[in-house]
């Protein structure tokens, strides 16, 4: 996974406003998206969301936040939060890893035009992170 000069910065702002460990960030046009070490997502947040907060009174932009987990369906489930994943199945064919992901019913029309940007992300993550070439909402 190669970085830009601007995702390493951002990365360098986090882990000093937080004190928490980032694997990975997107920078986009309104948000930047932190992919945080697992377990160190209550130190990201900070009490009552301060450090979130501060993050986007800094950068100018939403900041929202991912916890990476070793296990890819769990990391996968992570993405969606807070939407209800039933079941992440990454399953392997013609030589590529597929994830196919079913979410609530609820949740799903609740997501409503957000959950294609999820899904966008779940993508870009996915590859990043576990070589899963692409991730199909069922």
């Amino acid at each position: 996974m190669r970085l830009t000069t601007k995702e390493v910065q951002y990365l360098s702002l986090f882990g000093s406003v937080t004190g928490a460990f980032s694997k990975d960030c997107i920078v986009g046009r309104r948000t930047v998206i932190f992919v945080v070490g697992e377990g160190d997502m209550g130190q990201a947040i900070g009490k009552g969301g301060k450090n979130v907060k501060k993050l986007e009174e800094i950068l100018g932009k939403k900041v929202e936040l991912v916890e990476y987990s070793s296990d890819p369906a769990q990391f996968i489930r992570n993405i969606f939060s807070p939407a209800n994943v039933e079941k992440v199945n990454v399953v392997e064919r013609g030589g590529k890893k597929v994830a196919y992901v079913i979410l609530d019913g609820k949740d799903r029309r609740a997501l409503g035009r957000r959950l294609d940007a999820k899904v966008r992300l779940a993508r870009t993550l996915a590859a990043r992170h576990f070589g899963i070439d692409n991730v199909v909402v069922a």
